[in-house]
């Protein structure tokens, strides 16, 4: 069964390097011990499943739902970072490879789709925007 720990660890690492800005895996994420200005993500772990075989089988499909909060300090900001996020996650190259590899041992991600993009929120008066997007990421394991 795929390890959810690797798999989360891959993604935060694509986002940091796909969007250039920093990413917290679950919180706010720290630059030189201190809190990351906007713009910034934070990817939150949300549900997996299996596919086919039994838990004891090593052959399973799973399939791992990720949060991704966009975190700015304008809905312009909020939305340039969510372009970034989509394309970092989404991405592929001429050739229809992806743009940046996820990387998991010993297995493969064969799809990735956008679950969910919830947009920036609309309260003008907020001092902080938020952009919520989901993922859907599909695992296989390596031939």
């Amino acid at each position: 069964m795929i390890e959810r720990r690797l798999v989360t660890q891959a993604l935060q690492v694509l986002l940091a390097a796909g969007t250039g800005k920093p990413c917290g895996t679950g919180a706010l994420p720290q630059i030189d011990g201190k809190p990351a200005e906007p713009p910034y993500s934070v990817l939150r772990s949300l549900t997996l499943t299996l596919d086919g075989a039994p838990f004891t089988d090593r052959h399973e499909d799973s399939h791992t739902q990720y949060q991704v909060d966009c975190v700015a300090r304008s809905h312009g900001q909020a939305e340039w970072l969510a372009d970034r996020v989509r394309a970092a996650v989404l991405g592929r190259d001429e050739h229809g490879a992806w743009r940046h590899a996820l990387t998991v041992p010993s297995w493969t991600c064969y799809a990735r789709e956008l679950a969910l993009d919830a947009g920036p929120e609309d309260d003008p008066a907020a001092v902080i925007v938020s952009y919520v997007i989901r993922f859907q990421l599909s695992w296989t394991p390596a031939g």
